[in-house]
């Protein structure tokens, strides 16, 4: 049962994206819509693979259809940061305007980029330059099976497995997540919207309180589809309110 149920996150994550691109063909192709819809590119596919893990089984196949989720978590994540900046402009924070604080988004984005990127050149590559080695071992948890570069002992699928760590830690992640909530909480109390930070504050939760958990990741991948509902529907309504205030004007 647990196969399916992140074959439904992945069905809602497709539903979210289209809804996005929806909105972003609407709306005359917006910079931050068009960076959601980059980023959110391969979050079903995180959802997709994990679900079909019990079906391709372990092996070859398995390991390299789990590669394109890891090099897109270590290198996709940080353009949020600019994403956020962006909702900032939108809600007419006129400070946020200023080519000096986005460029500073821009700049903290460009460093978390830095931090976990050479972990993704190991996965593709090998240790390259002096990166730290990476790979990716087998891990199951009820009827899933995935490849994962943290195998704990509550995931080992036989007794031949072994608890192994790679990679980076979540702390890209949790610092993007971490802005993204601040943004939120900004929009909530200044313009009284409280949908972002309510999705994002809800990612931040899900995934903290499922960090030692057994069954975490279902759980941090629930938090993504809050926090992904969170920035869509908060681009959706600062963009359709900025095009009513052209109409208006015009």
């Amino acid at each position: 049962m647990l196969s399916l149920l992140f074959l439904v996150f992945a069905a809602v994550h497709i539903g979210i994206w289209v809804w996005a691109f929806g909105e972003w063909n609407r709306q005359q192709r917006p910079v931050g819509l068009s960076l959601v819809l980059f980023g959110n590119l391969l979050l079903w596919y995180d959802n997709f693979r994990i679900g079909i893990g019990r079906f391709v089984g372990e092996g070859d196949l398995m390991q390299a259809l789990s590669v394109p989720a890891f090099v897109w978590h270590w290198t996709i994540l940080p353009i949020f940061v600019i994403v956020a900046g962006s909702i900032l402009r939108l809600a007419d924070f006129e400070w946020a305007r200023n080519k000096l604080v986005m460029g500073a988004f821009c700049v903290v984005a460009v460093v978390l980029f830095a931090l976990d990127v050479p972990d993704a050149v190991s996965l593709l590559f090998g240790p390259v330059a002096g990166s730290p080695p990476v790979q990716l071992d087998p891990a199951c948890l009820a009827d899933t099976l995935r490849y994962t570069t943290r195998v704990t002992a509550d995931t080992l699928c036989d007794a031949h497995s072994s608890v192994t760590s790679y990679g980076p830690g979540p702390f890209v992640a949790i610092f993007m997540n971490v802005i993204m909530t601040g943004v939120g909480i900004l929009l909530w109390v200044k313009r009284g919207w409280k949908w972002l930070a309510l999705g994002t504050g809800a990612m931040f939760i899900f995934a903290g309180a499922g960090g030692g958990w057994k069954y975490g990741l279902p759980l941090a991948n629930f938090g993504e589809i809050l926090f992904t509902l969170g920035v869509v529907s908060t681009l959706a309504h600062l963009g359709r309110r900025r095009m009513a205030t052209v109409a208006a004007r015009s």
